[in-house]
Protein backbone atom coordinates (compact mmCIF):
# COMPACT_ATOMS: atom_id res chain seq x y z
CA UNK A 1 0.00 0.00 0.00
CA UNK A 2 3.05 2.39 0.41
CA UNK A 3 3.86 2.46 -3.65
CA UNK A 4 0.34 3.77 -4.07
CA UNK A 5 0.45 6.22 -1.75
CA UNK A 6 3.89 7.64 -3.16
CA UNK A 7 2.53 6.85 -6.93
CA UNK A 8 -0.95 9.25 -5.80
CA UNK A 9 1.21 11.82 -4.08
CA UNK A 10 3.09 11.99 -7.47
CA UNK A 11 0.14 12.45 -9.45
CA UNK A 12 -0.91 15.27 -6.84
CA UNK A 13 2.14 16.98 -7.01
CA UNK A 14 1.75 17.10 -10.93
CA UNK A 15 -1.41 17.91 -11.35
CA UNK A 16 -0.59 20.86 -8.68
CA UNK A 17 2.44 22.15 -10.85
CA UNK A 18 0.43 22.33 -14.06
CA UNK A 19 -2.69 23.99 -12.44
CA UNK A 20 0.18 26.55 -10.79
CA UNK A 21 1.70 26.51 -14.74
CA UNK A 22 -1.14 26.63 -16.81
CA UNK A 23 -3.88 28.02 -15.55
CA UNK A 24 -6.93 26.37 -17.71
CA UNK A 25 -10.01 24.46 -17.85
CA UNK A 26 -8.60 21.07 -17.89
CA UNK A 27 -5.56 21.34 -15.50
CA UNK A 28 -8.43 22.93 -12.66
CA UNK A 29 -10.87 19.64 -13.12
CA UNK A 30 -7.06 17.11 -13.20
CA UNK A 31 -6.32 19.09 -9.56
CA UNK A 32 -9.88 18.51 -8.82
CA UNK A 33 -10.12 14.91 -9.76
CA UNK A 34 -6.89 13.98 -7.85
CA UNK A 35 -8.01 15.75 -4.57
CA UNK A 36 -11.63 14.34 -4.48
CA UNK A 37 -10.81 10.95 -5.75
CA UNK A 38 -9.55 9.19 -2.86
CA UNK A 39 -12.28 10.92 -0.74
CA UNK A 40 -14.56 9.21 -2.88
CA UNK A 41 -12.59 6.47 -2.63
CA UNK A 42 -12.83 6.35 1.17
CA UNK A 43 -16.53 6.89 1.10
CA UNK A 44 -16.85 3.78 -0.98
CA UNK A 45 -14.23 1.63 1.18
CA UNK A 46 -16.50 2.33 4.15
CA UNK A 47 -20.23 1.40 2.80
CA UNK A 48 -17.83 -2.21 1.52
CA UNK A 49 -16.97 -2.95 5.10
CA UNK A 50 -20.22 -1.95 6.62
CA UNK A 51 -21.92 -4.03 3.89
CA UNK A 52 -19.31 -7.32 3.92
CA UNK A 53 -20.20 -10.33 6.36
CA UNK A 54 -18.22 -13.05 7.65
CA UNK A 55 -19.43 -16.08 8.48
CA UNK A 56 -17.52 -19.50 9.87
CA UNK A 57 -18.75 -23.25 9.32
CA UNK A 58 -17.39 -26.13 11.74
CA UNK A 59 -18.58 -29.65 10.38
CA UNK A 60 -16.69 -30.98 13.95
CA UNK A 61 -14.65 -28.59 16.92
CA UNK A 62 -13.34 -32.23 18.14
CA UNK A 63 -11.02 -34.58 15.89
CA UNK A 64 -8.29 -37.02 16.40
CA UNK A 65 -4.60 -36.44 15.78
CA UNK A 66 -3.86 -36.35 11.47
CA UNK A 67 -7.62 -36.87 10.60
CA UNK A 68 -8.54 -33.71 8.05
CA UNK A 69 -10.00 -30.37 9.69
CA UNK A 70 -13.30 -28.78 8.27
CA UNK A 71 -13.85 -25.48 8.49
CA UNK A 72 -15.85 -23.37 5.80
CA UNK A 73 -15.35 -19.54 5.76
CA UNK A 74 -18.18 -17.46 3.89
CA UNK A 75 -17.08 -13.73 2.79
CA UNK A 76 -20.11 -11.92 1.74
CA UNK A 77 -19.62 -8.88 -0.64
CA UNK A 78 -23.23 -7.07 -0.77
CA UNK A 79 -22.01 -3.69 -2.34
CA UNK A 80 -21.91 -3.12 -5.57
CA UNK A 81 -17.73 -2.34 -5.36
CA UNK A 82 -15.69 -5.33 -5.53
CA UNK A 83 -13.63 -5.99 -2.76
CA UNK A 84 -10.21 -6.51 -4.30
CA UNK A 85 -8.24 -7.76 -2.12
CA UNK A 86 -9.66 -7.67 1.26
CA UNK A 87 -7.26 -9.03 3.89
CA UNK A 88 -8.44 -11.62 6.38
CA UNK A 89 -6.72 -12.14 10.24
CA UNK A 90 -7.24 -15.42 11.18
CA UNK A 91 -6.06 -19.02 12.62
CA UNK A 92 -6.75 -21.88 11.02
CA UNK A 93 -5.35 -24.84 9.87
CA UNK A 94 -2.60 -24.02 7.60
CA UNK A 95 -0.17 -26.29 5.70
CA UNK A 96 2.48 -27.71 4.89
CA UNK A 97 3.32 -26.93 8.80
CA UNK A 98 -0.95 -28.52 9.76
CA UNK A 99 -0.95 -26.14 12.43
CA UNK A 100 -2.92 -23.63 13.58
CA UNK A 101 -1.55 -20.39 13.08
CA UNK A 102 -2.05 -16.20 12.53
CA UNK A 103 -2.06 -15.47 9.42
CA UNK A 104 -3.07 -12.78 6.83
CA UNK A 105 -4.75 -14.22 3.61
CA UNK A 106 -5.67 -11.55 0.84
CA UNK A 107 -8.78 -12.55 -0.91
CA UNK A 108 -10.84 -10.90 -3.77
CA UNK A 109 -14.63 -10.72 -3.67
CA UNK A 110 -16.96 -9.40 -6.79
CA UNK A 111 -19.52 -7.37 -5.86
CA UNK A 112 -22.93 -8.95 -5.09
CA UNK A 113 -20.85 -12.05 -4.16
CA UNK A 114 -19.89 -14.51 -1.85
CA UNK A 115 -16.80 -16.69 -1.52
CA UNK A 116 -15.78 -19.47 0.34
CA UNK A 117 -12.67 -20.55 1.78
CA UNK A 118 -12.16 -24.06 2.84
CA UNK A 119 -9.38 -25.19 5.57
CA UNK A 120 -9.12 -29.27 5.80
CA UNK A 121 -5.33 -29.96 6.80
CA UNK A 122 -4.78 -32.24 9.09
CA UNK A 123 -3.42 -31.69 12.64
CA UNK A 124 -0.34 -33.23 13.75
CA UNK A 125 -0.32 -31.94 17.49
CA UNK A 126 -2.49 -32.43 20.25
CA UNK A 127 -4.01 -30.02 21.90
CA UNK A 128 -6.73 -27.26 22.10
CA UNK A 129 -6.60 -24.74 19.81
CA UNK A 130 -8.08 -21.24 18.89
CA UNK A 131 -9.88 -21.22 15.79
CA UNK A 132 -11.69 -17.93 14.09
CA UNK A 133 -11.15 -15.09 12.24
CA UNK A 134 -9.70 -11.99 14.57
CA UNK A 135 -10.55 -9.02 12.18
CA UNK A 136 -10.75 -7.92 8.31
CA UNK A 137 -8.94 -5.56 6.22
CA UNK A 138 -10.87 -3.49 3.54
CA UNK A 139 -8.83 -1.87 1.42
CA UNK A 140 -10.56 1.48 -1.13
CA UNK A 141 -9.63 1.07 -4.91
CA UNK A 142 -6.50 3.39 -4.76
CA UNK A 143 -4.98 1.24 -2.27
CA UNK A 144 -4.68 4.53 -0.25
CA UNK A 145 -6.40 3.51 3.02
CA UNK A 146 -6.95 0.32 4.89
CA UNK A 147 -10.12 -0.31 6.95
CA UNK A 148 -10.11 -2.53 9.57
CA UNK A 149 -13.37 -4.61 10.77
CA UNK A 150 -13.50 -6.61 14.32
CA UNK A 151 -14.55 -9.88 14.03
CA UNK A 152 -13.27 -12.07 16.61
CA UNK A 153 -15.17 -15.06 16.38
CA UNK A 154 -13.28 -17.45 17.95
CA UNK A 155 -13.81 -21.06 18.70
CA UNK A 156 -12.05 -23.90 20.85
CA UNK A 157 -10.94 -26.60 18.52
CA UNK A 158 -9.92 -30.18 20.28
CA UNK A 159 -7.04 -32.35 18.48
CA UNK A 160 -7.32 -35.58 20.57
CA UNK A 161 -4.86 -38.40 20.26
CA UNK A 162 -5.48 -41.47 18.29
CA UNK A 163 -7.26 -44.37 20.01
CA UNK A 164 -4.72 -46.96 18.72
CA UNK A 165 -5.92 -50.82 18.61
CA UNK A 166 -2.44 -53.42 19.43
CA UNK A 167 -1.80 -57.28 19.93
CA UNK A 168 -2.88 -58.44 22.97
CA UNK A 169 -0.03 -58.48 25.93
CA UNK A 170 0.67 -62.06 27.75
CA UNK A 171 0.90 -60.82 31.34
CA UNK A 172 4.02 -61.71 33.34
CA UNK A 173 2.59 -65.00 35.11
CA UNK A 174 1.74 -66.38 31.74
CA UNK A 175 4.96 -66.12 30.32
CA UNK A 176 7.15 -66.18 32.90
CA UNK A 177 8.91 -68.43 35.29
CA UNK A 178 7.34 -71.66 36.98
CA UNK A 179 7.50 -69.23 40.63
CA UNK A 180 5.56 -66.92 38.30
CA UNK A 181 2.78 -68.96 37.52
CA UNK A 182 2.40 -70.48 40.74
CA UNK A 183 1.88 -66.88 41.88
CA UNK A 184 -1.00 -66.55 39.53
CA UNK A 185 -2.51 -69.85 40.37
CA UNK A 186 -2.19 -68.69 44.14
CA UNK A 187 -4.05 -65.08 42.65
CA UNK A 188 -6.70 -67.09 40.39
CA UNK A 189 -7.65 -68.63 44.18
CA UNK A 190 -8.90 -65.97 45.45
CA UNK A 191 -10.44 -64.57 42.05
CA UNK A 192 -12.74 -67.75 41.80
CA UNK A 193 -15.95 -66.93 40.43
CA UNK A 194 -17.47 -69.58 38.61
CA UNK A 195 -17.68 -73.21 37.56
CA UNK A 196 -17.81 -75.06 34.28
CA UNK A 197 -17.81 -78.13 32.47
CA UNK A 198 -14.28 -79.34 31.77
CA UNK A 199 -12.80 -78.82 28.47
CA UNK A 200 -9.34 -80.05 27.18
CA UNK A 201 -7.39 -77.03 27.14
CA UNK A 202 -8.24 -76.37 30.83
CA UNK A 203 -5.50 -77.21 33.31
CA UNK A 204 -5.88 -80.05 35.81
CA UNK A 205 -5.01 -78.30 38.73
CA UNK A 206 -8.22 -76.21 38.49
CA UNK A 207 -10.54 -79.30 38.39
CA UNK A 208 -13.26 -78.62 40.95
CA UNK A 209 -13.19 -81.85 42.53
CA UNK A 210 -16.45 -82.19 45.34
CA UNK A 211 -18.31 -80.53 42.05
CA UNK A 212 -17.60 -82.86 40.17
CA UNK A 213 -18.47 -85.83 42.23
CA UNK A 214 -21.30 -84.54 43.00
CA UNK A 215 -22.58 -84.08 39.23
CA UNK A 216 -20.80 -87.16 37.52
CA UNK A 217 -18.79 -85.00 35.51
CA UNK A 218 -15.78 -82.95 35.43
CA UNK A 219 -16.20 -79.85 36.10
CA UNK A 220 -13.37 -76.65 36.49
CA UNK A 221 -12.51 -73.62 38.62
CA UNK A 222 -13.94 -70.42 36.69
CA UNK A 223 -11.47 -67.26 37.65
CA UNK A 224 -11.27 -64.03 37.28
CA UNK A 225 -8.01 -62.58 35.97
CA UNK A 226 -7.87 -59.15 38.00
CA UNK A 227 -5.04 -57.78 40.27
CA UNK A 228 -2.39 -60.52 39.17
CA UNK A 229 -2.22 -58.49 36.33
CA UNK A 230 -1.85 -54.79 37.10
CA UNK A 231 0.38 -52.75 35.35
CA UNK A 232 1.89 -49.51 35.92
CA UNK A 233 2.43 -47.07 32.84
CA UNK A 234 4.67 -44.50 33.95
CA UNK A 235 4.78 -41.42 31.04
CA UNK A 236 8.22 -39.54 30.70
CA UNK A 237 7.08 -36.24 29.23
CA UNK A 238 10.16 -34.38 29.78
CA UNK A 239 11.38 -31.90 27.03
CA UNK A 240 14.79 -33.37 25.65
CA UNK A 241 14.83 -31.65 22.45
CA UNK A 242 16.34 -28.09 21.75
CA UNK A 243 12.57 -27.54 19.78
CA UNK A 244 9.70 -27.06 21.41
CA UNK A 245 7.29 -28.62 18.95
CA UNK A 246 9.89 -32.05 18.85
CA UNK A 247 8.91 -31.87 22.21
CA UNK A 248 5.50 -31.78 21.93
CA UNK A 249 5.24 -34.35 19.27
CA UNK A 250 7.60 -37.27 21.17
CA UNK A 251 5.12 -36.32 24.33
CA UNK A 252 1.92 -37.04 21.79
CA UNK A 253 3.47 -40.06 20.90
CA UNK A 254 4.09 -41.34 24.67
CA UNK A 255 0.42 -40.36 25.48
CA UNK A 256 -1.12 -42.52 21.91
CA UNK A 257 1.24 -45.05 23.12
CA UNK A 258 0.30 -45.28 26.87
CA UNK A 259 -3.43 -45.40 25.55
CA UNK A 260 -2.87 -47.80 23.54
CA UNK A 261 -0.82 -49.94 26.09
CA UNK A 262 -4.24 -49.42 28.66
CA UNK A 263 -6.61 -50.84 26.27
CA UNK A 264 -4.83 -53.87 25.43
CA UNK A 265 -3.93 -54.44 28.81
CA UNK A 266 -7.72 -53.41 29.85
CA UNK A 267 -9.56 -55.70 27.29
CA UNK A 268 -7.24 -58.29 29.28
CA UNK A 269 -8.93 -57.27 32.40
CA UNK A 270 -5.59 -56.42 34.15
CA UNK A 271 -6.01 -52.93 35.81
CA UNK A 272 -3.44 -50.43 34.58
CA UNK A 273 -1.96 -47.46 37.19
CA UNK A 274 -1.27 -44.59 34.83
CA UNK A 275 1.11 -42.27 36.41
CA UNK A 276 2.59 -38.51 34.71
CA UNK A 277 4.14 -35.60 36.04
CA UNK A 278 2.19 -32.39 37.24
CA UNK A 279 3.77 -29.33 36.94
CA UNK A 280 1.23 -27.48 38.77
CA UNK A 281 1.28 -29.62 41.33
CA UNK A 282 4.79 -30.48 41.80
CA UNK A 283 4.08 -34.55 41.58
CA UNK A 284 3.42 -37.15 39.69
CA UNK A 285 -0.53 -37.21 39.51
CA UNK A 286 -1.94 -41.37 39.35
CA UNK A 287 -4.86 -42.81 37.93
CA UNK A 288 -6.31 -46.17 37.87
CA UNK A 289 -7.92 -47.33 34.44
CA UNK A 290 -10.29 -50.91 34.93
CA UNK A 291 -12.68 -50.91 32.09
CA UNK A 292 -14.19 -48.68 29.51
CA UNK A 293 -15.99 -46.08 31.32
CA UNK A 294 -12.42 -45.43 33.42
CA UNK A 295 -10.47 -45.75 30.28
CA UNK A 296 -13.05 -43.08 28.90
CA UNK A 297 -12.14 -40.68 31.42
CA UNK A 298 -8.43 -41.09 31.31
CA UNK A 299 -8.83 -40.35 27.65
CA UNK A 300 -10.00 -36.66 28.13
CA UNK A 301 -7.73 -36.49 31.11
CA UNK A 302 -5.26 -37.03 28.67
CA UNK A 303 -6.31 -35.12 26.28
CA UNK A 304 -6.72 -32.77 27.92
CA UNK A 305 -3.32 -32.42 29.51
CA UNK A 306 -1.35 -29.32 29.85
CA UNK A 307 2.39 -29.38 28.09
CA UNK A 308 5.10 -30.40 30.16
CA UNK A 309 7.29 -27.54 31.34
CA UNK A 310 9.28 -29.16 34.43
CA UNK A 311 11.71 -31.53 34.42
CA UNK A 312 10.64 -34.56 37.10
CA UNK A 313 13.47 -36.83 38.84
CA UNK A 314 13.03 -40.57 39.89
CA UNK A 315 12.61 -38.96 43.22
CA UNK A 316 9.04 -37.69 42.53
CA UNK A 317 8.16 -41.08 41.24
CA UNK A 318 9.26 -41.95 43.98
CA UNK A 319 7.14 -40.02 46.47
CA UNK A 320 3.90 -40.80 44.26
CA UNK A 321 4.05 -44.43 43.85
CA UNK A 322 4.78 -45.05 47.74
CA UNK A 323 0.87 -44.74 48.51
CA UNK A 324 -0.18 -47.10 45.97
CA UNK A 325 -1.69 -50.41 47.67
CA UNK A 326 -1.25 -52.84 44.74
CA UNK A 327 1.66 -55.07 44.35
CA UNK A 328 2.50 -54.52 40.10
CA UNK A 329 2.82 -57.41 38.21
CA UNK A 330 5.16 -55.22 35.22
CA UNK A 331 6.00 -51.85 34.73
CA UNK A 332 6.26 -49.51 31.92
CA UNK A 333 8.10 -46.46 31.34
CA UNK A 334 7.42 -44.65 28.13
CA UNK A 335 9.99 -41.89 27.52
CA UNK A 336 11.90 -40.30 24.35
CA UNK A 337 15.12 -40.88 25.95
CA UNK A 338 17.68 -43.00 27.23
CA UNK A 339 19.29 -41.75 30.20
CA UNK A 340 20.75 -44.88 32.11
CA UNK A 341 21.33 -43.71 35.67
CA UNK A 342 17.58 -42.46 35.85
CA UNK A 343 16.38 -46.21 34.56
CA UNK A 344 18.72 -47.22 37.16
CA UNK A 345 17.17 -45.41 39.66
CA UNK A 346 13.53 -46.43 39.06
CA UNK A 347 14.67 -49.86 39.17
CA UNK A 348 15.79 -49.06 42.70
CA UNK A 349 12.21 -47.80 43.97
CA UNK A 350 10.55 -50.30 46.37
CA UNK A 351 7.47 -51.05 44.12
CA UNK A 352 9.36 -51.74 41.47
CA UNK A 353 11.67 -54.32 42.93
CA UNK A 354 11.62 -57.60 41.63
CA UNK A 355 9.59 -56.18 38.37
CA UNK A 356 9.73 -56.69 34.85
CA UNK A 357 10.62 -53.46 33.69
CA UNK A 358 9.65 -52.76 29.93
CA UNK A 359 11.48 -49.21 28.43
CA UNK A 360 8.94 -48.00 25.97
CA UNK A 361 11.60 -45.48 23.59
CA UNK A 362 10.02 -43.23 21.07
CA UNK A 363 13.19 -43.39 19.06
CA UNK A 364 13.50 -40.70 16.35
CA UNK A 365 14.70 -41.48 12.69
CA UNK A 366 17.97 -41.62 13.28
CA UNK A 367 19.50 -42.44 16.97
CA UNK A 368 22.68 -40.94 17.62
CA UNK A 369 25.77 -42.97 18.64
CA UNK A 370 25.47 -41.85 22.49
CA UNK A 371 21.64 -43.37 22.23
CA UNK A 372 22.49 -46.51 20.69
CA UNK A 373 25.19 -47.21 23.36
CA UNK A 374 22.77 -46.54 25.69
CA UNK A 375 20.32 -48.73 24.11
CA UNK A 376 22.87 -52.09 23.94
CA UNK A 377 23.51 -51.32 28.05
CA UNK A 378 19.93 -51.40 29.10
CA UNK A 379 19.02 -54.09 26.88
CA UNK A 380 21.55 -56.22 28.87
CA UNK A 381 20.56 -54.65 32.14
CA UNK A 382 18.73 -57.18 34.55
CA UNK A 383 15.11 -57.29 34.64
CA UNK A 384 14.90 -54.54 31.83
CA UNK A 385 13.45 -54.89 28.54
CA UNK A 386 13.78 -52.28 25.12
CA UNK A 387 10.81 -51.56 23.07
CA UNK A 388 12.02 -49.61 20.60
CA UNK A 389 8.94 -47.34 18.90
CA UNK A 390 9.01 -45.70 15.68
CA UNK A 391 7.51 -42.25 16.53
CA UNK A 392 5.74 -42.60 12.63
CA UNK A 393 4.64 -45.61 13.22
CA UNK A 394 3.45 -46.16 16.76
CA UNK A 395 0.96 -48.99 16.16
CA UNK A 396 2.92 -50.90 13.84
CA UNK A 397 6.05 -51.04 15.92
CA UNK A 398 4.30 -51.40 19.13
CA UNK A 399 2.86 -54.57 17.85
CA UNK A 400 6.14 -55.78 16.64
CA UNK A 401 7.53 -55.31 20.48
CA UNK A 402 4.55 -56.95 21.33
CA UNK A 403 4.98 -59.83 18.97
CA UNK A 404 8.56 -60.45 20.33
CA UNK A 405 7.60 -60.20 23.76
CA UNK A 406 4.78 -63.03 23.48
CA UNK A 407 6.96 -65.26 22.14
CA UNK A 408 10.50 -64.93 24.72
Amino acid sequence: MKKYRILYLSVLVICTVMLLAYRSKLTTVLFLVAVFLPIVSLLLALVSKAAFKVSIIYRDTIVMKNDPTSITVKLSNRFLMPLSPIGMFCRFPFKPKNNFEYQNILLSVPPFSTITVNFTAPIKLLGTYKSGVEKIAVYDCLKLFCLKKKINRYEDFVILPRKLVIEPILSTEESDTETASQSKFALDKNTFVNVREYQPADSVKHIHWKMSAKLDKMMVKQFERSAGGTAILLADLNGYFPFEEDNYEYADCIIEAMLALDLSLIADKRPCINLWYSSADKRCESFTATDDDSFSVLYDTLSKLPRQTEIFLPEDIAQSVSDIPVDAGEVYFLTSQLRVEFIKRISEIELFNNKKIKVVLIDPPMRSQQQKELAEAISNMRGIELWSINKNDVKGSLNQAIALYNRA
